[in-house]
Parts: C-alpha cells; structure tokens; sequence
C-alpha cells in the first residue's frame, strides 16, 4: 500500500547537501543523512522477507507517519490484516548491541566509542499503543497489534536480562520470515471485513504525513545555498540557457531537462509555492516568459493575478516528465 521508498525529508538532506556551501550547516546535514540513509537501508533490507506474505491478505505500509491529535508518530513498518496488525521498529545499528531492560536503553559498542541509544523495544510498545488509540478514535475497533524490533545489521547481540519477556521481541532479519509465519498462524479470528480493511487502508494512506525539515531553513543566509541548474553530467551546477537547451560550460554536454531537477530541488527546499521572479532567480535565468511556461507545466495550481501569481509545484508533475 505505500512502498519502499527514500523518505520526503532524506531527499530534503540530500538537496541541502548538494546546494550549501561549505561550512558547519553542511557538515551538520551531512553527518544526519548518513544516518538517515543507513537506516532506509536496513528497512529495505525487510522487502524480501516481507515478500512472503500474501497480497490479498496483508497490506503492507512503509515510513508511516500519522498524528495522534497532540503529536506525530512514525511507523518504520505497519503490517495490517483482518486478524491484527503488526508494527516493525527496524534498526541498521553495527558493532556491539546491549539491550538494558532494566534502564530502557540500548548501548551500542563500537571502535572502542560507546553510544547509548533510545530502547527501541520501548519505542516499538509506543507506538503500539497510539495506533491502537488511533484505530479506536477514527473507526471504533479494536484489533490485537504486535509488536516487533527487527535487526537489520549483523550486529553482535546481547542481553541485560535473559528472563525478560521483552527480549522476545527482537527479531533478527534472517528470522523475520519465520516470526511472520508464525504470526500468521498464531491469529484465526477475523476482526476486520475486507470493505473495512481496505477503509483503514486508504484513510492510513490519507493521513500519512511526511516529515518535513524546517528548522534549517531558520538558519539559512541568502548567499548560503548555491543557486542554478545542475549539469546531469558533470554535476556543475553553473548551466546556462541556449535556444531551448541547457548547456554546461565545465563539460560542453546539454540538455532539454536539467531544470526539472532544479525546480525539485527547489520544492524540496522552500516547499511548492513560487514565484516567477523566485523560479528565475534560483534557475539563474531571467526569461520571464520561459518560466512562466515552466511553472504552468510544472504546478498543480495557481493563486493571484497575474503580476503577483504564486504557484504552487507538484511533485507528482516533476517526476513524470
């Protein structure tokens, strides 16, 4: 139902990556996207095992993001059928895994550098208890939810407390497979109708809300971001405009599209609503009339007249073309 996919505010890294000049802004993204980045790829890694299950019985959401009605909370897996639902906190973590129960903590160990982390097993009962809380506000239901911590790393794993039922609940990735399986078999009854199950399904689907990066932008400066089309080829972004092609100065390559990567580098930045004259400062290009014909191709819609019209990017618009 919603697929594996770089999450709305890692793109958002990357863009501010590729446009800030050096300096502490950069190295501060920088050092988060690699984080980020590491940890899409232990949730990728889940593809497969989650692959065994059924299409028909089991709709599958990745990075969910919903509001309780006083804070959001995020979803990294939400597997959902008529019988229960079950909730995945993936971690991609290396090096040497203690889960202390006892102080809900997980303390990694690595190159001689000790790290302590949120418990993920508490992070996991969490959420838990807000989609349920969610469930029963929007629709009236209740249905039984698990639980999981899936390890996506070949970590070294160990325990404060071996006694503790908590422990059961993390999951190395080779054995997702078989917890799933299992899962599967371990819940008959049906508490969900297929009509109601696809309801929840596409009001899940309608409620997700990206996460967004913004306190960044607080701290940029004007001169902080290097403005301009991005050359596909060589990477410059310094391409100018020549009878309907952009052409690349450090390379001598063109092409026809290198501002639609641009105007998503902007959206990703600033967010959909620009301007004419915002559009032509960014791209560097001063042809009122070319961008005007850009930002109609490009928008979902428009507000105000015409000398003060602000339109409104669509992402959708930008990746098919």
């Amino acid at each position: 139902m919603k697929k594996i996919e770089i999450p709305y505010h890692v793109y958002q890294y990357e863009v501010f990556i590729k446009r800030l000049k050096p300096g502490p802004l950069r190295d501060d993204l920088t050092s988060l996207y690699k984080r980020a980045m590491a940890g899409f790829r232990g949730e990728q890694s889940l593809d497969f095992p989650l692959s065994y299950l059924p299409n028909d019985d089991f709709f599958i959401f990745h990075d969910l993001r919903l509001f309780d009605g006083l804070h959001h909370f995020q979803i990294d897996f939400l597997v959902l059928c008529s019988r229960f639902a079950l909730i995945l906190e993936v971690k991609n973590i290396i090096g040497k895994l203690t889960f202390d129960t006892e102080f809900n903590q997980l303390i990694r160990e690595l190159d001689d550098t000790t790290d302590v982390y949120d418990d993920p097993i508490l992070q996991a009962e969490y959420l838990k208890t807000q989609l349920g809380e969610w469930l029963e506000r929007h629709y009236g239901i209740s249905i039984p939810i698990v639980d999981r911590v899936v390890i996506a790393s070949s970590a070294q794993l160990q325990v404060t407390d071996l006694k503790s039922d908590k422990i059961k609940k993390i999951v190395r990735r080779a054995k997702l497979k078989a917890e799933l399986l299992q899962l599967n078999q371990q819940f008959a009854k049906d508490y969900l109708s297929p009509e109601t199950m696809k309801k929840i399904a596409d009001q899940l689907l309608a409620n997700h809300h990206p996460r967004v990066i913004k306190k960044f932008t607080t701290r940029l400066k004007p001169d902080d971001l290097i403005k301009g089309v991005q050359c596909p080829n060589c990477g410059t972004l310094s391409m100018i405009r020549k009878t309907r092609t952009w052409y690349c100065h450090s390379c001598d390559r063109t092409s026809k599209n290198a501002h639609i990567e641009a105007l998503y580098d902007y959206l990703h930045i600033y967010g959909p609503k620009i301007t004419n004259k915002k559009c032509r400062e960014f791209l560097k290009f001063n042809a009122e009339s070319t961008v005007k014909k850009l930002l109609h191709s490009f928008s979902e819609r428009y507000e105000g007249g015409t000398k003060s019209r602000s339109y409104f990017l669509s992402k959708r618009l930008l990746k098919t073309r």
